[in-house]
């Protein structure tokens, strides 16, 4: 080394600065191949370790599962057996129970039958009907009275014989209430109250049902007694002139007059 050294400048030659240059490539390359070297020894432990743990994991695994494989096993034979079971239990089951389903199904439909018992209901709804048609009793405005006698006057020893003629004019038949009873003559003179027929002639008697457009006549007659005085008297009316007046129902005749001759 001292021989390459300048004696002037103490500075070293350029031959020098090569060989150094040289040797430090030489380190650095040396210090490479050692890194390398290391990190692929490295790196084959631990792919060598890796498999090592896989197969350790797997095995281990695989013990663990191999229990479980059998228990499954046991599971999967007693199935079988169970299923077999079952089977012959579910379908006896399923048909016994099919049979209470038909049954009920076949009890409504003999219960039907009673429905068809609304055949009364539909022969009772007619009464309601014909009751409901109510009859009123007869009015002024339905009836027309006539009273006539079968003489114009009456000589000794006669008696009036009177024809009272009531006519339903509606179009709707109506009720004479009473009947015959409420057919009533009734005799005055002037203002003085002489006989009346239902003051001694009064009886229960039905309703009488007059048909619309119907005519009916009754026929009374008078003994000229003088019951305004009371029925049991004999009393007899004197010759003169007497207006006699018939009622229906409340519903009066024109008057018409009688003359008591002797």
């Amino acid at each position: 080394m001292s021989e390459n050294v300048d004696s002037h400048g103490g500075v070293a030659s350029p031959e020098v600065y090569r060989r150094r240059r040289i040797v430090a490539l030489l380190v650095l390359v040396l210090v490479l191949l050692l890194g390398i070297s290391l990190v692929s020894w490295l790196v084959g432990r631990g792919g060598d370790s890796e498999p090592t743990a896989a197969t350790s994991s797997t095995s281990a695994s695989a013990e663990a599962f191999s229990d479980f494989s059998q228990r499954a096993t046991e599971s999967a034979t007693a199935s079988p057996s169970d299923s077999e079971s079952a089977d012959p239990s579910a379908s006896s089951d399923e048909s016994e129970s099919a049979e209470p389903t038909e049954s009920a199904s076949q009890q409504p439909t003999e219960s039907a039958e009673p429905t068809e018992s609304a055949e009364p209901t539909e022969e009772a709804t007619p009464e309601p009907t014909e009751t409901s048609a109510v009859v009123a009793a007869c009015t002024p405005a339905d009836l027309q009275v006539s009273l006539t006698a079968d003489r114009t006057s009456y000589a000794a020893g006669q008696n009036p014989a009177l024809a009272v003629v009531y006519t339903n004019a509606s179009d709707n038949p109506c009720l004479v209430t009473g009947g015959v009873a409420n057919v009533d003559i009734n005799i005055t003179s002037g203002p003085a109250q002489v006989f009346n027929y239902a003051q001694c002639h009064a009886a229960p008697a039905e309703d009488a049902q007059v048909e619309a457009g119907a005519t009916n006549t009754t026929s009374l007659s008078w003994d000229r007694s003088l019951n305004v005085l009371g029925c049991g008297t004999s009393a007899k009316v004197q010759p003169g002139h007497y207006w006699a007046t018939a009622s229906v129902n409340g519903v009066n005749s024109q008057p018409v007059r009688i003359v008591i001759t002797g």
